[in-house]
């Protein structure tokens, strides 16, 4: 048994300053525990090895914690994930026996990006050794603070210009060419094929928080937040947390701290005042919007880049604190709605309409934003340029863009099936969790084919793909399969995932980033059409 030296500690202190108040008010802590950037005094931001270093110290004075390998990266970086529980646990087998909630909160994603990393320190002390331990009666935690610890630690200066040198020195955005928050769906990093099999698919979260600070739009808030956008996925836990659980938290926050929280987005100031707040693209490329097609909820955290990093840690570290505030409150309220959406996707009619391509729209009520005023000038060369004032003024009605429509649509089948050559797309399908099987004997089937009349290409690169756009048309058909290929079941709880990923038109499926190029293009070459090679049962 490990033996905590820190109520020790706190109790001699208490007794050479005679103050019963300090021990419920301020524990003491000792000096291993304490972050880089509070060492600092806020001048610099950890490392992996001073990361490590604090979860040693902590894990040092507490039975609470289990750890585990998340990775070891490619240049040899091993990369912890830390389980806090109460009364301790070991296994996912033993976190689903409790019957609690698994929340998982991630930073680091983008090396530069820091302030969830430290943030998330600071919360496991609070947890283990201050106020904040009864976190821990009725949930299990997971943390990564570091999940892109080669980005992290390829330190330079002057690496996120938009955090004014506060600190100085920050990791870079890309691990290996590759940005991780874009490979939610290839699946090509080390770090999110280990992600999906060390821990989505073994402990299977019921939240993810994803730590990220912004690329710079100058809007008044402390902190901007997203829920997961569900598309083709079941909208309930989506819109239990943008309607109901991100409100609550930012109300509490308000309260609590006087910090501004709100939804995320960017405007345009050169159309001053803003009309519009716009937010990112509904793909689920990027993790918290994979969580959606989980059936799982998941929130986007970003803090303000204009602040100094103090502040932007308090951010982070006062939302993470009010998000596991509120899962302790209502985590089986969590539960039971992610529950019913897996029933729910493994029961669906063969043959509705599901969305595979979208737009974003307005949401129905527009917003009040806050951010800083902008004063137009009359630049040299007679246009009208504007700059930025130091003024927080709050513009009324702002159409809030912030939610996603479909634009196309598909026929939702009994299952897809593909020949056994198709190995690697078995592979693929079974990193992401989903069941894959094998049939018995050569069968006929009756659905759908579709017909390939063109492979429209991307005009950008993203992580080393030109995306490609698959256009054509279906067919009812019949097809018939041997023994011993592959058929994937829409009866399992991740079936508008697998939905979502073999659509052949879907904007962010496999066929999207580029799986089935090779196999298409020397076709289309020779014929005017190419069947793509997976047929839809219905």
């Amino acid at each position: 048994m490990k033996i905590s030296l820190v109520p020790l500690l706190t109790a001699l202190v208490l007794s050479l300053v005679g103050s019963p108040l300090l021990a419920a008010e301020q524990p003491v802590f000792s000096a291993d525990m304490i972050t880089a950037a509070e060492r600092s005094d806020y001048a610099r931001t950890s490392t992996l090895a001073e990361v490590v270093a604090v979860i040693d110290a902590l894990d040092a004075e507490t039975d609470l914690m289990h750890r585990e390998r998340l990775l070891l990266t490619r240049e040899g970086r091993d990369v912890p994930m830390v389980v806090l529980a109460n009364p301790p646990v070991n296994s996912p087998e033993q976190a689903e026996a409790s019957g609690k909630p698994v929340i998982y909160i991630q930073g680091n994603i983008h090396g530069g990006e820091v302030e969830g990393k430290e943030a998330s320190l600071i919360l496991m002390r609070d947890i283990l050794f201050g106020d904040k331990q009864h976190l821990l009666d009725n949930q299990i935690l997971i943390f990564v603070p570091v999940y892109n610890a080669d980005g992290n630690d390829a330190m330079a200066e002057n690496s996120r210009p938009n955090q004014e040198l506060s600190p100085v020195m920050t990791g870079v955005r890309h691990a290996h060419g590759l940005d991780l928050n874009r490979d939610g769906v290839i699946v090509e990093a080390d770090e999110t094929a280990a992600l999906y099999e060390r821990l989505i698919n073994r402990w299977d979260p019921d939240l993810l928080v994803d730590l990220h600070t912004t690329n710079g739009t100058w809007h008044g808030y402390s902190l901007t937040w997203a829920p997961s956008y569900h598309t083709a996925g079941d909208p309930a836990p989506s819109d239990y947390s943008s309607e109901v659980m991100l409100p609550a938290i930012t109300e509490s926050v308000k309260e609590k701290f006087d910090l501004d929280f709100n939804w995320y987005g960017g405007f345009d100031y050169r159309d001053w005042p803003p009309s519009e707040l716009r937010t990112f693209h509904h793909a689920p490329r990027y993790l918290t919007n994979n969580m959606g097609l989980r059936n799982r909820m998941a929130i986007l955290s970003e803090t303000f880049s204009h602040d100094r990093f103090y502040k932007r840690i308090h951010a982070a570290n006062a939302f993470i604190e009010e998000i596991l505030e509120y899962s302790h409150r209502h985590g089986a309220e969590i539960q039971r709605i992610n529950a019913e959406a897996d029933a729910r996707s493994a029961n669906q009619e063969v043959g509705h309409e599901k969305g595979v391509q979208f737009e974003m729209i307005a949401r129905d009520e527009p917003l009040d934003l806050l951010s800083y005023s902008y004063i137009p000038y009359q630049a040299e060369d007679g246009s009208t340029d504007f700059v930025r004032s130091s003024e927080l003024v709050v513009t009324e009605g702002v159409a809030n863009f912030n939610a996603f429509a479909a634009t196309r649509t598909a026929r939702f089948p009994e299952a897809y099936i593909f020949s056994s050559a198709f190995v690697g797309l078995a592979d693929k399908l079974r990193q992401h969790g989903i069941e894959v099987e094998t049939l018995e004997a050569d069968s006929t089937f009756n659905g759908e084919i579709f017909m390939i009349e063109e492979i429209g290409k991307q005009s950008f690169v993203q992580n080393n793909h030109r995306n490609s756009l698959l256009q054509g048309e279906f067919r009812n058909e019949s097809r018939r399969f041997s023994r011993g290929d592959y058929v994937v079941s829409t009866r399992q709880r991740l079936a508008n995932l697998i939905f979502y990923l073999l659509e052949p038109e879907s904007d962010d499926g496999l066929a999207y980033w580029n799986l089935f190029d090779a196999y298409l293009e020397p076709r289309l070459q020779d014929q005017e059409q190419a069947e793509y090679p997976i047929f839809k049962a219905l």
